[in-house]
């Protein structure tokens, strides 16, 4: 009985200094049934670009000069007449209209996560396409639950959100648009 007291008192003074945790972690956990969601430095995400953009401008404008000149000449003999009269109009509409599409994909790395659990994102790719060289970069904050389950997200849910789309093309112009271009039409 005596060892009984022992073992028990020696449990009780153990036990109260043993600290209880759980094996459950919300941030390491990762289920064995589906791919891990993008959602820490060093994670890549692809970007589906689908960005549209449109403007339209209208002028219209009216100028009319009028410019007459008269004038009388006499001698004795004869008497001249004469005048010019010189009409200027210009009648005039300028409309601009200009639309953008954009869709392109592109896989980018988590560099930063913020104190309110967002994250920045930031990648660029090169691409070469029949000698012309194509760069896009894709920059900006988002909110991990905006990631689908196949770690992709929308550009339209990147908040400031810096996409650079440029392309150099290798073409020079035809021989009547760089002479008309000189001509200044």
């Amino acid at each position: 009985m005596r060892k009984f007291k022992l073992t028990l008192l020696a449990c009780c003074i153990f036990c109260s200094q043993a600290n209880a945790t759980s094996l459950y972690s919300e941030d390491t956990y990762q289920s064995l049934v589906e791919d891990p969601i993008a959602k820490k430095v060093g994670d890549s995400v692809t970007v589906l670009v689908v960005e549209k953009s449109s403007a339209a401008t209208n002028n219209q404008s009216n100028n009319d000069q009028s410019v007459n000149v008269g004038g009388k000449f006499s001698t004795s003999t004869r008497e001249e007449k004469g005048s010019l009269g010189l009409n200027f109009g210009y009648n005039g509409t300028d409309s601009a209209t200009r639309y953008g599409k954009l869709q392109a994909q592109i896989t980018v790395d988590i560099i930063e996560k913020d104190r309110l659990g967002r994250l920045r994102l930031e990648g660029k790719q090169k691409i070469l396409i029949d000698g012309e060289e194509q760069f896009i970069s894709v920059k900006g904050w988002i909110r991990p639950e905006h990631i689908d389950s196949n770690n992709n997200i929308l550009s339209t849910r990147i908040s400031q959100a810096d996409i650079e789309y440029t392309g150099f093309d290798n073409d020079e112009p035809g021989f009547f648009t760089r002479f008309f271009s000189w001509l200044g039409f």
